[in-house]
């Protein structure tokens, strides 16, 4: 990791750090990972884990909730009857499949959604979002929101933001359809 950042930050071509991977590995590293996707990637890795660390605290401490609470939440709350199987919503939460069923669990200690069988079919389960848990979510968007909008939003001009929203939604739609390939 520690030769990935530095080759992120390099203000060169890599070729150096290459060179040194190349010899850690025994294969030419040029390869697998040219210099300018080591430092996009590191660059994304490290701009997302502060971001949601800190928009993460900040929400726990004014809300409560955690900013995988919230997805979840917020999940629900954009559907009809503010309820999807598990199936769905793990298709659309922003955390994995195997977590949710403990997140789920969690927000419902809180009184914030329930989880139930279904009655026609034994094998699905469905989360839905009671009302406690929409007046806390409309509690906590504002709060959040603002610090989104803070800490992301401000950081960047509106025509840099549109371009790094036009090359974010080009990486997610290739990846989406690999995803699709495997299933």
């Amino acid at each position: 990791m520690q030769l990935l950042q530095r080759m992120a930050t390099a203000q060169h071509h890599g070729d150096g750090e290459v060179a040194e991977l190349s010899a850690i590995l025994g294969i030419d590293a040029s390869t697998l990972l040219e210099p300018v996707v080591a430092r996009a990637w590191i660059a994304l890795l490290t701009a997302y884990g502060g971001l949601t660390r800190a928009l993460s605290s900040e929400l726990m401490d004014s809300s409560g909730m955690s900013l995988a609470d919230f997805d979840v939440m917020a999940q629900l709350a954009r559907v009809e009857g503010h309820s999807l199987r598990m199936s769905e919503l793990a298709d659309v939460a922003l955390i994995s499949k195997s977590g949710l069923t403990r997140r789920v669990d969690r927000l419902a200690i809180n009184g914030w959604v329930t989880r139930r069988r279904c009655t026609e079919d034994g094998r699905v389960h469905w989360a839905t979002l009671t009302p406690h848990g929409i007046k806390a979510f409309r509690n906590a968007a504002p709060a959040h929101l603002r610090a989104v909008a803070q800490r992301f939003g401000a950081s960047l001009p509106a025509r840099e933001m549109e371009q790094l929203t036009r090359s974010l939604r080009k990486i997610a739609a290739a990846n989406v359809d690999r995803v699709r390939e495997r299933a």
